[in-house]
C-alpha cells in the first residue's frame, strides 16, 4: 500500500513538473436581457371622410351655373345605417347691401314606406346625424360664389336606438341676415332633403 501510495505522488509530481497547462479561451457571456416588453397600441378608430365626393360636386356644378343664385347637388339619396351622404349646395350673394349669409339644416319628419309618420322620431333623436355640420356664418361680397357642405348621417339616435327604415325629411335653406339683429331673411326657400334609410 505504501507503495502504491509512493506511486502515485511521483505521477502528480511528474504531472505538475511538465509543461503549463494551456487556458482554454472562455466563451463569452451573453448580457443578460428581458424579452421585449409588450407594447399594447391604442386602438384607433377609423377615420371617416365627411367631404363632398367628386361625384357629387360634379351634379352641383351641372346645376349651379354663374347665373344661379342657388343649387342643391341632389334632394335625394338612399342610405344604410351607419352611413351617410354629404349634399353640396351653392349659392350666390345677389345683393348689393348684404353680405352675411348662412346655411341652416333641420329635421322635419319621418314617414314608412306607407307613408305613415315613425313615432318618436324628434328633431333631438335626430340630431347626431346633422353632428358634422359646421353651420356658422359666410361673408360673401356681392356676386361672390359659395360651395357648402352638409352632411346627414345615419347613425343611432340620441337614446342610442337604431333608426327604423323609412324616408328622413330635412329642411334645408340659405339664409342672409337681416336689418336686425338675429333676424335672418330666406334667400333660397326651404329645400326638402330625403334621406331613406333601407
Amino acid at each position: 500500500m505504501k507503495k502504491l501510495f509512493a506511486l502515485l505522488i511521483v505521477l502528480l509530481l511528474a504531472a505538475c513538473s511538465g509543461p503549463a497547462l494551456q487556458k482554454l479561451p472562455e466563451a463569452p457571456i451573453a448580457p443578460l436581457s428581458s424579452p421585449p416588453a409588450a407594447t399594447t397600441q391604442p386602438e384607433t378608430m377609423p377615420v371617416i371622410d365627411y367631404s363632398m365626393t367628386a361625384e357629387t360636386r360634379d351634379k352641383l356644378m351641372e346645376v349651379f351655373t354663374g347665373s344661379t343664385k342657388y343649387a342643391v347637388s341632389e334632394t335625394y339619396v338612399q342610405l344604410t345605417p351607419g352611413s351617410h351622404h354629404t349634399f353640396g349646395i351653392a349659392f350666390t350673394n345677389r345683393f348689393a347691401d348684404k353680405d352675411q349669409f348662412l346655411v341652416d339644416v333641420k329635421f322635419k319628419k319621418a314617414y314608412d314606406k306607407g307613408t305613415n309618420t315613425i313615432d318618436g322620431v324628434t328633431s333631438v333623436q335626430v340630431a347626431p346625424w346633422l353632428a358634422q355640420n359646421d353651420l356658422s356664418v359666410t361673408v360673401l361680397q356681392p356676386n361672390d360664389q359659395s360651395i357648402q357642405e352638409v352632411v346627414i348621417e345615419a347613425t343611432k339616435f340620441a337614446n342610442g336606438a337604431n333608426p327604423p327604415k323609412g324616408t328622413y325629411v330635412f329642411s334645408l335653406n340659405v339664409f342672409h341676415k337681416g336689418d336686425y339683429i338675429q333676424v335672418d331673411q330666406p334667400v333660397s326657400g326651404e329645400i326638402e332633403l330625403n334621406v331613406q334609410v333601407v
